[in-house]
């Protein structure tokens, strides 16, 4: 009933509307849908774990073989180059050709030790367009190459360390951030709901005033009322005429706030619904903080941060100092003038390298580049500490808050009740002459700010009850966790 009521009190509210226009009851769980649906920050949150989603795909892709064919497809060469002779001078020679080549490998890249291993299998072509114009190929069935850095901190090993956490975090993150979208669905819809109380609650002041106006002029007509009052009667109807034209102007801008929001057109008005006060339910700091442990995405954040110091520290230990680089191939080749020959008559094809780099004098580079990575590790650990406190503290904070909204939302609501009550009697009693208009202005303004509270309050309550999802991303309702459905990319 009251529900009924309070909607014919917003359709009230409304400002004029034009043909064009329609008008739309959307209640605070629709507000909410649609925000999620179609809402520019749930669009921002969806692309942001779209992004994480390649990133973690990439990481992946790095573990598995890679297969390259590389070519070319032809290369035409006409150039002069110099020879050198028995007798020590030199000559030019012309070079006249075209050359194909094509390759095929496989690269496995090795996690435990950071190095990879490839196999090849190569064919060349080169056409001599000069002199007897012979035709000549190259083959190489078969090659495995090893490369593999003696002295590394193995970025593929940290990233299978990291990566997967950092995707964890980014799929709870996209919870919260679509939680985030829910409570500011929230701001701006109780943000309309009050600009439109506002609108109604200036508009039965004025048209209170005007009749309070006329009653009093009869009554200074008979003596029973002071100049002074009559003129108070119509300084109260200029101040809530005025107050309407602002109270218009609000509600103007809190309407189109909410309606881009949710993606709607210029041509729809929305008259929110009086939602019901938040769902109660029982709930105990420790709950909420297990929960919260378990599913907030700042778990996931230190366990990257604190890695990602680790990795940082590692890298500069492994480039301080001595390096070294082990390259080794092994495999099959040869070359005749007709294609199948140069499988038949086969040589082998063998290579071994080892590439060392020894700094000899970088003024303590090194060892300040680890002593940097040190101190870089010791902040962010002191800084994870602090922020687990905080994020304790926070808990502790919305746990409070949201249990006090039952009893708030119990005072606010006979406050309220009281207020009309007592407007109702002090309008009737003033009318017949026995209190001041100093009384009924008071009665009044107290009505006006029982009834604003009381939405206030529900708003308060609904955010703090949002907060406490999104810090624990759970559904305290349903008890079970809060799992969004996410794109197939």
């Amino acid at each position: 009933m009251m529900k009924g009521l309070f909607i014919w009190w917003c359709l009230l509210a409304v400002l004029p509307v034009t043909a064009q226009q329609e008008q739309k009851v959307v209640s605070l769980e629709e507000a909410i849908r649609l925000a999620r649906e179609q809402s520019l920050d749930a669009m921002v949150a969806k692309s942001q774990l779209r992004s994480a989603y390649w990133q973690y795909r990439n990481y992946r892709a790095d573990l598995l073989p890679n297969v390259t064919l590389t070519g070319t497809l032809p290369s035409f060469n006409r150039t002069l180059s110099s020879y050198l002779k028995e007798d020590g001078t030199y000559k030019y020679i012309s070079s006249n050709s075209i050359s194909e080549q094509l390759a095929l490998s496989v690269t496995q890249n090795i996690p435990l030790t950071g190095g990879a291993l490839s196999l090849q299998s190569q064919v060349e072509r080169v056409d001599q367009l000069d002199g007897d114009k012979t035709t000549e190929y190259m083959s190489v069935p078969f090659n495995v190459i090893f490369s593999q850095p003696l002295i590394t901190a193995n970025p593929l090993k940290w990233s299978m360390k990291i990566e997967p956490e950092k995707y964890k975090q980014a799929q709870q993150q996209f919870a919260v951030n679509m939680e985030n979208v829910a409570v500011q669905a929230i701001s701006y819809y109780f943000d309309l709901l009050l600009a439109m109380i506002n609108v109604d609650i200036d508009r039965q002041n004025l048209k209170n005033s005007e009749k309070l106006m006329q009653i009093a002029q009869g009554k200074r007509e008979r003596g029973l009322i002071s100049d002074n009052d009559l003129l108070q009667l119509k300084l109260n109807y200029l101040n809530a005429s005025s107050s309407l034209i602002q109270t218009e102007q609000a509600y103007e801008q809190k309407m189109f706030a909410l309606r881009n929001y949710l993606g709607y057109n210029e041509r729809v008005v929305i008259v929110p619904d009086m939602p019901e006060e938040c769902p109660e339910v029982e709930v105990t700091f420790k709950e909420v903080m297990e929960l919260a442990n378990r599913n907030n995405p700042f778990r996931y954040d230190v366990v990257c941060r604190m890695l990602q110091a680790r990795q940082q520290v590692a890298q500069a230990k492994a480039g301080r100092g001595f390096k070294a680089d082990v390259y080794a191939s092994i495999g099959f080749t040869g070359s005749d003038r007709t294609f199948k020959e140069t499988y038949q008559n086969l040589r082998n094809r063998e290579a071994v390298s080892l590439g060392i780099s020894i700094p000899i004098l970088n003024w303590g580079k090194g060892r300040g580049q680890v002593e940097l990575a040190r101190s870089q590790a010791e902040i962010t650990r002191v800084q994870v500490e602090k922020e687990t406190l905080n994020f304790e503290q926070d808990v502790m904070t919305a746990v409070k808050q949201y249990q006090e909204q039952n009893r708030l939302n119990e005072i606010v609501r006979l406050a309220d009740t009281v207020a009309r009550k007592r407007y109702k009697t002090a309008y009737e009693t003033f009318v017949l002459g026995q209190i001041s208009v100093l009384d009924l202005n008071a009665a009044q303004t107290e009505q006006d700010n029982a009834r604003r509270t009381y939405v206030s309050q529900l708003y308060s309550s609904w955010v703090y009850f949002y907060a406490l999802r999104r810090l624990t991303l759970y559904d305290f309702e349903k008890r079970e966790d809060i799992i969004y459905q996410q794109e197939k990319y």
